[in-house]
């Protein structure tokens, strides 16, 4: 059985910069990345390799000493061609280096053709700043997604999604190792980092049945929320289908003036319902004599609408979206008041459900 991290690196070295594995905890990642590593050497010659972690006692007990061993297995290490002290092997013409990030001298020095971050998710952001812009072709990294709330790898799985995979996938686990890893299935934050490869939502989050996915239905309404310089204006498509609702992201930015707002506004939504914020009842007077079919959302308390919306799976499309997702938290251990942060988006979502929660008979919303 070919591990299915194995497969995607070999699929993915022509197209791709960065290579990034997320999986649970023993889903066979470090393994995969070294058969490929040896596999391209095999096939190749000239290539510089940096293999790197935290810490060089770190990597030497894990990442570096499984490359050793897969070389000792398939009878390719050479202690003539293994500089112990300097961190370097040469197989095939290729040089392999190995060091901690620790060592600022390696960090900052050379240039190299390929990168590998084991366990990325401990990497400091200072260092991956000097590592990836010196590495002149690809980057390889593997790490579990015990990520917090935000963190430096965040925009590098915008641009490249990550490839998953769980225990499940790894074909040289036992049994006992098996057992092992599901006899935590009662700890639901571990469960779902380590053993499903999943990134947890944060403990005490205000919405936590929510998942990524595509903006599908044809009969929406839209959300917005005004903001200008440290608060953007944020415009959300919203729809509900049964037990779901579906939150697509439009607008995020700061400094719109309301001839902007009004210009994008009409772009995305045409002759469709907005439900917008009441605290601004000019602005949305100015919008609605321009042509927009926008009104004031209703007065109810912030609290109301969560537990309303918490009734329902969130189907999530956008970038700020999942952060805010993410991030938004209760303030008090009651979960009465959400902190008034990272709910720009969510705010304007709130809005336009609570206009339909409220009037459920009120009809079609999409009017384009």
């Amino acid at each position: 059985m070919l591990n299915p991290n194995v497969k995607y690196l070999r699929e993915s070295i022509s197209t791709n910069r960065y290579l990034l594995l997320q999986g649970s905890t023993r889903s066979g990642k470090t393994r995969a990345v070294i058969d490929f590593l040896i596999e391209l050497c095999l096939n190749n010659s000239g290539m510089e390799i940096d293999i790197t972690r935290e810490t060089f006692k770190a990597l030497k007990a894990t990442a570096w000493r499984d490359f050793q061993k897969c070389l000792l297995d398939y009878k390719l290490y050479n202690p003539l061609n293994h500089n112990k002290t300097d961190g370097i092997y040469n197989l095939n013409g290729n040089r392999i280096n190995y060091f901690g990030s620790d060592d600022h001298g390696k960090v900052h020095g050379k240039s190299r053709d390929i990168l590998w971050v084991n366990e990325a998710q401990l990497a400091d952001e200072e260092v991956i700043d000097q590592l990836f812009p010196r590495t002149r072709h690809k980057i390889i990294c593997d790490f579990n997604p015990a990520l917090g709330e935000e963190h430096w790898l965040d925009k590098y799985l915008d641009l490249s999604p990550p490839f998953v995979t769980t225990y499940k996938d790894n074909p040289y686990l036992t049994d006992s190792q098996v057992e092992e890893i599901e006899s935590k299935k009662d700890n639901p934050y571990w469960w779902s980092v380590y053993g499903e490869g999943k990134r947890a939502k944060v403990e005490g989050a205000v919405f936590t049945r929510w998942v990524e996915g595509k903006f599908e239905p044809v009969d929406y309404w839209f959300g917005l929320d005004f903001g200008y310089s440290n608060d953007p204006t944020a415009l959300t498509r919203v729809a509900i289908e049964k037990d779901k609702l579906y939150i697509k992201e439009e607008v995020y930015e700061t400094h719109l003036t309301t001839s902007q707002i009004f210009d994008i506004c009409k772009g995305i939504c045409g002759k469709s319902l907005i439900i917008a914020d009441s605290a601004e009842p000019r602005l949305i007077a100015e919008l609605r004599s321009k042509g927009l079919n926008i009104q004031g959302a209703k007065k109810v308390t912030i609290n109301e609408g969560v537990m309303l919306m918490n009734d329902y799976e969130i189907i999530a499309e956008g970038k700020n979206l999942k952060k805010e997702l993410s991030k938004y938290r209760w303030a008090d251990k009651g979960k009465t008041v959400p902190i008034d942060d990272h709910n720009h988006l969510l705010d304007g979502a709130r809005y336009a459900f609570m206009f339909k929660a409220m009037r459920p008979n009120y009809g079609k919303y999409s009017m384009r």
